[in-house]
């Protein structure tokens, strides 16, 4: 069993803690570490976990294999790369960091130290993500000529201005680090590396300070094209679709798969509900006690941050921006 401290207990960090204790026999929290000890005593008693001191004392622990970051995406950074120094594994929620500059960093302390990471890119553990990767990779599609996609909600109405998420500088460009991010990832998954980015980015209905309407388009290396919005008051809906000379594959949803060819009759897959949270830890931990690579590559993990870099500074400075 591999023994996880998740630090930072606030609501995402519980989400990840619920979907993994006691419903795995490979991995389970053991430890926290969080803000403000007295809010999460009788949460962590409850769930069996040790609510330890500090990030410093759990990283000093030989009982803990790894940690998990649900923390503000400024400190990741900072976090990974003690936690590296320390020889644990470490999972961080996305964005892993908030420059290209400070992912490499980070991802170099990584590699230097050997040990597991684990990007928090969950979309990626969906069977229609997984079933949509083999079809560009056997060329189902063809050559791709264009990816889009939209990863949007209401979340913005749930947030107050006291907020670490409403900060621009943690949040920039509305919804980029709570969603648009796993689009853009999921699309460097199928299609590979971001090239160029041109995005804006606005506060039409919004009372806090985060823009709530944020579209970009995108050139890849493979020189397919796509586009992304996310919105952050609006109708949830998660989307994306590839195009192909030979047909077309749209995700529609976290279990339906369309996919409709040039030639040929148009198919529907429709996957049942699964946990992409628990999958994600359950790779991180076999990939921990196979001394193996996490699925999501350190290259993936950069080249991931560096579009997200991207978008604000490209909506900011209206213009469009080489990676």
């Amino acid at each position: 069993m591999v023994n996880l401290a998740i630090i930072g207990v606030g609501r995402w960090g519980r989400i990840l803690v619920d979907a993994v204790q006691g419903n795995s026999d490979v991995v389970h929290f053991s430890h926290a570490v969080t803000r403000t000890p007295a809010k999460a005593e009788d949460y962590c008693r409850d769930k069996g976990i040790i609510l330890a001191d500090s990030l410093e004392a759990v990283l000093a622990d030989p009982n803990v294999d790894g940690i998990a970051l649900a923390t503000p995406h400024s400190q990741h950074a900072d976090q990974i790369v003690a936690a590296a120094k320390a020889g644990k594994h470490v999972f961080c929620e996305k964005p892993v960091t908030l420059t290209r500059a400070s992912a490499e960093s980070a991802m170099a302390a990584v590699r230097a130290a050997g040990v597991v990471f684990a990007a928090g890119h969950n979309r990626r553990f969906l069977p229609a993500v997984q079933l949509l990767k083999s079809m560009v990779a056997e060329n189902r599609l063809g050559t791709i000529l264009h990816i889009e996609g939209n990863m949007s909600g209401h979340v913005g109405t749930r947030y107050t201005p006291d907020m670490w998420r409403v900060d621009p500088v943690e949040s920039p460009a509305g919804g980029m680090a709570g969603s648009g991010i796993h689009v853009i990832d999921t699309m460097i998954h199928l299609l590979g590396p971001v090239s160029e980015v041109q995005a804006q980015s606005y506060r039409l209905v919004h009372k806090i300070e985060m823009d709530d309407t944020t579209s970009m388009l995108f050139r890849f290396s493979s020189g397919a094209t796509g586009y992304l919005t996310a919105m952050t008051a609006t109708a949830p809906i998660f989307r994306v679709q590839v195009f192909g000379d030979k047909g077309s594959a749209e995700l529609r949803g976290e279990e339906t798969l369309d996919f409709s060819p040039v030639e040929g009759i148009r198919e529907t897959r429709t996957f049942p509900a699964c946990s992409t949270e628990l999958a994600q830890f359950e790779a991180f931990a076999r990939a921990i006690t196979a001394k193996a690579p996490f699925p999501i590559s350190l290259d993936d993990v950069i080249a991931g941050i560096a579009a997200f870099e991207a978008v604000p500074i490209s909506a900011a400075n209206h213009e469009r921006i080489t990676l």
